[in-house]
């Protein structure tokens, strides 16, 4: 597939899904990580350089910020995220310079003007941090960001350990949503991968929670685990529609070749994962059993019970809107520039105690780089309009429709949408798929338009991204590779090219 997406003669037809069996087998391979529009990567002092010419330009439009803390206690076997092991003094410091890096630019218009609409704090295990250093992490973050008056404020966390002293402080704080890690209520599969609680402790603490009622409650689940049969999965789903919850998300598991899990697997002590079909047949009855239980659909993997849950981080993230970006491996975006934060603990320390926002790697935006987003995010919610886009390309409107046509027809053909109005929805095979079809799409619609509009830029730019605000800790710098250090070279040779306005 991607031998036929590189071809110069882009040929609709390796873009077309398999007529028949979309569900199981629209494409030989699935894509799960939603790719953007690509970029020119910097590092080290140009990326600083880069990052610092943006501060003084007003943001605009919906906001979010990520904060990031890279501790855990344990490392889950398929976790790819794992930083550091926590030790209390170790996390202690770091809530001391995540205050500092907070208030570092608290008066540059980039992070002072406009409102924030939803902060989440990620990681790592941010429900790791002690109670008093929760609480004045999240005393910083209301004094140094403009929040909303209605801001969504994320604790992501485990059960482990999230005692009552974290969560009342979590709430003196400003947290009014926990998204909670659950995976599956099967501690046999919990404990085969390194989880730490029983099925009963975690009923109990959600239970718990769930009767302070200030914050919405929402929990991940994953399927697709080695062992983790149909049964195992039903009884997963209906045991989160047992409880007071006000929101679930339905994950697949993706077992990464250099995880933990991929080599207990490759070594013969684990069983198998599930593969696409039997993920998608899992997928399947996740959206059947919430259908019926009755709970509303917010995006392709996620469901609310309550309309307390609004998902406001999860459903921007994606999109083309700003994410300042706060700790230690933290990911965000600044008009249009993806950027990354150093991943060392020991460097992020370091440059924070120089006064430095520890800038490690930043992405400044190729040719339609909004547009592409909005693409990503609108098929991330199981529905698109493409008329509703407005482009233009050598200075006149383009008709996304016509462009797409000649894919888009193939896969209403083959089942993965339907075509309702201007909108194209989804089915249930494309909503399983919806990545994939995002990666087509953009690929599809971005080559269009430099036909139609050759820029050198968009040329030259790396077909890499960092992806969506807060998954980007997941880069090391050895995976930057050699292009990203040519490309750094190559960047450095445009002299004063650092300018916020060409940046974005």
């Amino acid at each position: 597939m991607q031998t036929a997406l590189e071809s110069a003669n882009r040929s609709p037809e390796a873009y077309f899904a398999n007529r028949e069996d979309p569900l199981h087998a629209a494409f030989k391979a699935k894509a799960v990580i939603h790719s953007g529009p690509g970029g020119m990567p910097l590092m080290g002092a140009a990326a600083s350089e880069a990052f610092e010419a943006s501060l003084d330009r007003p943001r605009s439009g919906k906001t979010l910020a990520y904060l990031h803390v890279p501790f855990c206690e344990t490392r889950c076997l398929y976790c790819m995220f794992y930083q550091n092991p926590l030790d209390p003094s170790a996390a202690h410091a770091y809530a001391d310079s995540l205050v500092k890096e907070l208030a570092l630019h608290a008066e540059r218009a980039a992070q002072a003007s406009g409102p924030v609409h939803a902060v989440y704090f990620g990681g790592g295990t941010p429900t790791a941090l002690a109670p008093e250093d929760l609480r004045r992490v999240l005393e910083a973050v209301k004094k140094y960001l403009p929040l909303a008056n209605d801001c969504e404020i994320t604790l992501e966390g485990r059960i482990h350990n999230f005692d009552d002293a974290r969560i009342e402080a979590a709430i003196a704080g400003g947290v009014n949503r926990f998204s909670l890690g659950i995976q599956t209520f099967s501690t046999e599969i919990r404990r085969s991968m390194l989880r730490v609680d029983d099925a009963d402790t975690m009923i109990r603490r959600l239970e718990a929670i769930g009767r302070y009622d200030e914050a919405a409650l929402v929990i991940d689940l994953i399927y697709g685990f080695p062992g983790q049969t149909a049964a195992v999965w039903e009884n997963d789903l209906a045991t989160a529609a047992s409880l007071k919850l006000d929101g679930v998300d339905c994950y697949q598991l993706n077992v990464f070749e250099k995880s933990p899990l991929a080599k207990r697997i490759a070594s013969g002590k684990l069983p198998s994962a599930a593969d696409a079909a039997e993920k998608a047949d899992m997928f399947a009855r996740s959206v059947e059993f919430f259908t019926n239980e009755n709970w509303r659909r917010l995006s392709n993997n996620h469901w609310g019970r309550t309309h307390r849950e609004r998902n406001i981080y999860n459903a921007l993230g994606k999109s083309s809107v700003d994410c300042l970006a706060f700790g230690c491996g933290a990911g965000g975006r600044l008009f249009g520039s993806s950027f990354m934060l150093e991943r060392s603990l020991a460097a992020y320390h370091a440059r924070m105690a120089a006064g430095e926002k520890p800038v490690q790697f930043l992405m400044r935006p190729g040719a339609n780089w909004a547009l592409l987003r909005e693409i990503s995010a609108a098929m991330e919610s199981g529905a698109i309009d493409l008329s509703s886009f407005k482009v233009e390309a050598g200075g006149k409107p383009v008709d996304l429709d016509s462009i797409a046509k000649p894919v888009v027809d193939q896969w209403v053909e083959a089942g993965l949408l339907l075509r309702r109005g201007r909108h194209l929805i989804q089915t249930v095979a494309g909503q399983y798929w919806h990545v994939t079809l995002a990666q087509l799409l953009m690929r599809w619609i971005e080559g269009a338009l430099a036909e139609a509009a050759p820029d050198e830029r968009s040329v030259r730019a790396a077909r890499f991204d960092m992806g969506a605000p807060g998954a980007m800790h997941r880069l090391r710098p050895a995976e930057h590779g050699a292009h990203a250090q040519r490309a750094n070279r190559e960047a450095a040779r445009e002299a004063g090219d650092t300018n916020a306005d060409r940046s974005v």
